[in-house]
């Protein structure tokens, strides 16, 4: 009887232990769908903007070193916010990649839409280490989040300041949790 329990607190502690472990190992999942689908049309906008695309040399491209989830959402508020991208059907954004397209149908619709400001803080911030393959090439860093509502939720892009390859703008990351690894 007492080496049957003694059994059960075994397998129970070992239990535990694995568990524990477990839960400290890193996601391995990525980003969730919306994050990256988000983080994507960001990249793309962007680098067409730079004149880079499919076919193109790339010398001067974005694209993703790393992606960590932010264990501070509650930071980024509407003052951290520079500029938010995205094609939101609900909420207001300072960019939106239909109106940008240069489309006059796209761009009234979008005018007068009626759409919500960003409830703020957001449920959920993933930080993402930026690489510009310039001449000199830099890191910088955006930050995808998760603003919901009552009724509706939606993923968007934040440049937190005038130049995401900026030092200022780094330094927003730590603040919100988040642990990059930005080479200088």
């Amino acid at each position: 009887m007492k080496r049957g329990i003694l059994l059960i607190v075994a397998l129970l502690l070992l239990a535990a232990l694995a568990a524990g472990m477990l839960a400290l190992l890193p996601d391995k999942a990525g980003l969730p769908a919306g994050c990256q689908a988000a983080l994507d049309q960001y990249l793309s906008y962007k680098n067409m903007l730079l004149g880079e695309g499919p076919g193109l040399s790339g010398r001067e491209g974005l694209s993703v070193k790393s992606t960590v989830k932010a264990t501070k959402p509650g930071g980024l508020t509407q003052n951290v916010s520079f500029a938010v991208y995205g094609d939101s059907v609900y909420y207001q954004t300072d960019e939106d990649y239909q109106k940008s397209s240069g489309d006059a149908e796209a761009t009234d619709y979008w005018a007068t839409d009626g759409r919500r400001p960003l409830p703020y803080p957001p449920e959920e911030v993933w930080c993402a280490l930026l690489d510009r393959n310039a001449e000199a090439p830099q890191s910088g860093v955006v930050c995808v989040s998760l603003h919901q509502d009552i009724y509706n939720a939606d993923w968007v892009v934040h440049e937190v300041g005038p130049d995401p390859f900026a030092s200022a703008s780094i330094q927003v990351a730590p603040d919100l949790g988040c642990d990059l690894e930005v080479d200088r």
